[in-house]
């Protein structure tokens, strides 16, 4: 089995651990939570003003969470976030910075999900996979999958332009923010990207097109450091693939397969 010498991710933390809490304000910036896609498996986080101030949003149910930094340019604008550890109740908690480590509380409220099938949560658009914004990548994908009769077929269609068109990104990966959030449509503008990069915009694409997309984080036994992939369902299943390997694997003589052995790859967090 191949092992990657070369550096395929820089260290970057997208989901850091909140800081201490300070005091609550329930009005601070008008926080609102827009529940109109509970059923689909996505909150909306709606910011009434634009705000400088570092904001981030805590989804938990049971010991399990996620932490976002909530990124917003405009006023009245709604980040959608996905709901994706099953079915039950969910706690949503809203913090804005105010000073050193500490945060205080904005929002929090709690709201019940049942998604009616649960692979539909992974065809939402996200913060993290904001396909409906990407224009270019939506264009893309009609265009190789137009002759496409079966999601498998589409979704080996995508991935094939993929890892012959997208090559990794050294500078990136030395360089990466924490709170760093790909661009669908600039990967495939530029041509470059690391892990998260190639990730997402699999998993905006094949979203596009109606087929559940994982983008999943955490270790492989190929790759040395953290490391992003995608999980696909296809075929009432889910099937690890990897184009981040593979388009480096592709350059040279070496044999790739579109899906991956699920046990060499050990997912932290799914989005």
């Amino acid at each position: 089995m191949i092992k990657f010498t070369r550096v395929l991710l820089a260290a970057f933390v997208l989901f850091a651990t909140i800081p201490a809490i300070a005091f609550a304000d329930t009005q601070a910036n008008k926080v609102t939570l827009d529940t109109i896609q509970l059923e689909r498996g996505t909150i909306g986080i709606r910011l009434a003003n634009k705000t400088s101030v570092d904001m981030k949003a805590k989804i938990s149910k049971g010991s399990a969470s996620y932490t976002y930094t909530l990124s917003t340019t405009t006023n009245d604008q709604t980040v959608w976030l996905p709901l994706q550890l099953g079915n039950g109740q969910y706690e949503i908690t809203v913090l804005e910075h105010v000073v050193d480590k500490k945060y205080r509380v904005s929002l929090t409220d709690k709201v019940d999900v049942t998604v009616k099938n649960e692979p539909d949560v992974f065809l939402n658009s996200t913060q993290t996979v904001a396909w409906k914004e990407a224009d270019k990548a939506l264009a893309k994908v009609k265009e190789l999958t137009k002759k496409a009769a079966t999601d498998e077929q589409k979704a080996k269609a995508i991935y094939e332009y993929i890892i012959q068109n997208v090559s990794y990104d050294k500078d990136l990966a030395r360089k990466v923010a924490a709170d760093y959030i790909p661009d669908i449509d600039g990967t495939l503008t530029s041509g470059k990207a690391i892990c998260y990069g190639y990730a997402t915009l699999y998993a905006a694409m094949l979203r596009s097109v109606g087929i559940p997309t994982k983008l999943a984080m955490g270790k492989t036994n190929l790759v040395d450091e953290y490391h992003a992939w995608n999980e696909v369902y296809l075929n009432g299943k889910w099937v690890v693939v990897d184009t981040t390997v593979d388009a480096v694997l592709s350059k040279g003589a070496n044999k790739i397969t579109f899906n991956k052995k699920a046990s060499d790859y050990a997912a932290v967090k799914y989005y």
